[in-house]
C-alpha cells in the first residue's frame, strides 16, 4: 500500500472510530434518562397507596331503643343536664319512622298537553258600547275591540281565526285572512273574542232600551215571589227598576204587583207601555223573552270566540273539578297546598282558619297517572302548552309541566324531651321515661350496624381499587415501553462497540503498514 493510500485510510478509520464513540454518547445519555423515567415511575408505585377493606366493626355501635305501642323508637342521643332537677337527668333525642301523608310537585318530561278547541258565535250584552277616537270600539267600559292587524303577527290570533273559519262563522276570500274588517281582544282566560265592523255599529246604533223594554236580569230582589214583600222591598225593586230605563220615574206597589200577576218577570224581560192617569204615570208590563227583547233594540254584539279546553296530558284525560270535591280529593288538595303554599296550586284552593277549604270549582284537573291521581291547574297546563311552530301540531316540544299528589311517605320523625334514664349494674341505660308520657319504657339494648353507611364504604372502596390496579397497570405499561426503547438502545451500543473494535484492530494494521512504509523510504534514501 502506498503511503498516501495508507494514510488516508487512517484518517478515514480515525473518523468513522469518533462518529462511533459519538453516537455511543449520546445513546448512554438516552439511556440516563430513560432510567430517570423509570426512577420516577417506581417512585410513583412506592407513593400510591393501596386500598384497606372497611371493616364492618367500624359502622356498628350499641343502640337503646323501645316501643311506644304504635312505633319503635330510637334513642339517638343524650347529653346529662348540667343543673340539678329532680324529675330527669338527661335531655334525650329520638326518632322513628312513620308513613307520613305528605303533599307534593313533580314535573313531567315530555308531557304532550292537548288542549280542545271550538269556535262559538253569541250574542254579547251591551250596557254601553262607545267609538273611541283611534277607531277601537269599547263594550261595557271593561274591553276594548281593537283591530286585529294590530295583532296580526300574534301565532294564537292566526290560529282562532282558521278555528272561526273552520266552525264556517268567518270566511276569507281565496283562503286568505284579511283583518281590515275584524276587531278583538283577548280576555284573562287567553280566549280570542272576535267581531266584525258591521255587528259593532249595527250594535252601536241600536244599543240602548227602546220601546220600553227593560232588562231584569241584574236585578237583585226577586220580582217572582212579592207575596211577603214590605213597602221598602217595593220601593227598592222600583228604584233598580228605574235605573235602567231613562224616564221611568215611578212604579208603585200597585203597578209591581200587577205586573207579577200578569207574569212580567217570568223570564227576566219586560216590556211596559205608560198611559196617564191624572197627575200619575200608570205602567203596563208584559212578559219578554230575551230574544224579542233584542229584537226590539237592546243592541246585542254578535260576538265570536274560541274556547280552549284542557283534555289530555298525553293519553291520560283530564277532568276539571268542580266546587263539590270529594272527601280524596279534597284531602289530597288541603295536604297540598298545606305542604306547597308557593306552587301555582295555591292559587286555585285554599285553606280557611276554620280547616274548610275554599274552591271556585274552575281551575283545577285531575287524571290518572301510573295508577295514581294527580292533579295539575289551568295555568300550568297553558304553560306547557308553548308556542308551536306548526299549525296543527300542538303538542310537540312542549315545557315540563308541573303536576301535584299527596301520597304517604316514610319518613323520619325526630324530637327531642327531657328525660329520666337509669342505668344497671353495669352502666347501661335499662330504662326510660319522657316528659311528654306517663309510661316508663323498657329500652332494648343491641348492636346495630349502619348498613348503609358500610356499603357506601365498600362501594367506595371497590372504587379505589379500580382507580389502583389502572394506576399500576400505567405504570408497568410505561415502564414496558421505557424497557424495550432501553434494550433497542443496548443492543445499538453493542453494535457500535463492536464496530469500534473493528476499527480499532484495522487502524492498528493500517498504522504497521505506514510505519513500514517510513521504515522503508529512510533506507532507501539513506543508501542501505
Amino acid at each position: 500500500m502506498g503511503m498516501a493510500a495508507s494514510q488516508a485510510r487512517y484518517l478515514a478509520l480515525t473518523a468513522r472510530k469518533t462518529n462511533c464513540e459519538y453516537e455511543g454518547q449520546q445513546i448512554n445519555q438516552a439511556r440516563v434518562a430513560l432510567a430517570n423515567q423509570s426512577a420516577n415511575y417506581f417512585n410513583q408505585l412506592l407513593n400510591t397507596k393501596v386500598p384497606t377493606c372497611p371493616d364492618s366493626t367500624d359502622y356498628t355501635k350499641t343502640q337503646y331503643s323501645y316501643s311506644d305501642g304504635y312505633n319503635d323508637a330510637v334513642l339517638e342521643d343524650w347529653h346529662q343536664l348540667s343543673t340539678a332537677n329532680k324529675d330527669y337527668n338527661y335531655v334525650v333525642d329520638t326518632y322513628y319512622f312513620d308513613d307520613i301523608y305528605t303533599g307534593s310537585m313533580k314535573k313531567m318530561a315530555n308531557p304532550e298537553v292537548l288542549f280542545k278547541n271550538k269556535a262559538t258565535k253569541f250574542n254579547n250584552d251591551v250596557d254601553t258600547l262607545r267609538k273611541n277616537a283611534d277607531g277601537s270600539y269599547t263594550l261595557n267600559n271593561e274591553v276594548t275591540y281593537k283591530p286585529l292587524s294590530s295583532y296580526k303577527n300574534t301565532k294564537d290570533l292566526q290560529n282562532a281565526l282558521k278555528d272561526m273559519e273552520a266552525e264556517g262563522l268567518i270566511t276569507f276570500p281565496d283562503g286568505k285572512i284579511n283583518m281590515k274588517d275584524l276587531f278583538g281582544y283577548k280576555d284573562k282566560d287567553n280566549v280570542w273574542h272576535i267581531s266584525t265592523k258591521d255587528d259593532l255599529e249595527n250594535a252601536l246604533s241600536t244599543h240602548g232600551l227602546k220601546e220600553g223594554y227593560v232588562d231584569l236580569t241584574k236585578l237583585n230582589v226577586n220580582l217572582q215571589d212579592t207575596k211577603d214583600w214590605t213597602d221598602d222591598d217595593f220601593v227598592k225593586a222600583a228604584n233598580e227598576l228605574a235605573n235602567q230605563a231613562p224616564g221611568l220615574k215611578a212604579i208603585t206597589k200597585e203597578d209591581i204587583t200587577q205586573a207579577v200577576a200578569d207574569g212580567a218577570f217570568a223570564t227576566g224581560y219586560a216590556s211596559y207601555t205608560t198611559t196617564t192617569v191624572g197627575d200619575k204615570t200608570a205602567y203596563m208590563f208584559k212578559s219578554s223573552t230575551k230574544e224579542e227583547a233584542y229584537e226590539h233594540g237592546t243592541g246585542g254584539l254578535i260576538d265570536y270566540s274560541t274556547v280552549y279546553t284542557p283534555a289530555y296530558v298525553g293519553n291520560c284525560k283530564l277532568t276539571e273539578l268542580t266546587d263539590t270535591l270529594t272527601l280524596t280529593d279534597e284531602t289530597a288538595l288541603l295536604q297540598i297546598v298545606a305542604d306547597l303554599p308557593k306552587e301555582t296550586i295555591s292559587d286555585y284552593i285554599q285553606r280557611m282558619p276554620d280547616g274548610s277549604y275554599q274552591y271556585y270549582g274552575s281551575g283545577i284537573y285531575s287524571f290518572e297517572y301510573n295508577g295514581h291521581t294527580r292533579y295539575t291547574t289551568y295555568k300550568d297546563l297553558v304553560d306547557s302548552l308553548t308556542t308551536y311552530d306548526e299549525y296543527g301540531k300542538p303538542i310537540e316540544n312542549q315545557k315540563k309541566l308541573k303536576y301535584y299528589d299527596a301520597t304517604y311517605i316514610n319518613t323520619k320523625v325526630k324530637d327531642t324531651n327531657y328525660a329520666l334514664l337509669e342505668t344497671d349494674g353495669s352502666g347501661r341505660f335499662k330504662s326510660l321515661k319522657l316528659e311528654d308520657s306517663s309510661v316508663v319504657y323498657d329500652l332494648n339494648v343491641e348492636s346495630v350496624t349502619d348498613e348503609e353507611a358500610y356499603n357506601n364504604a365498600m362501594n367506595k372502596y371497590y372504587h379505589d381499587v379500580q382507580v389502583y390496579e389502572k394506576k399500576i397497570a400505567d405504570i408497568n405499561a410505561k415502564t414496558e415501553v421505557i424497557q424495550k426503547e432501553d434494550r433497542t438502545l443496548e443492543l445499538r451500543l453493542k453494535q457500535l462497540d463492536t464496530e469500534q473494535n473493528a476499527l480499532q484492530t484495522e487502524m492498528e494494521a493500517v498504522k504497521k503498514v505506514i510505519s513500514k512504509n517510513i521504515e522503508m523510504t529512510f533506507k532507501t534514501f539513506a543508501g542501505s
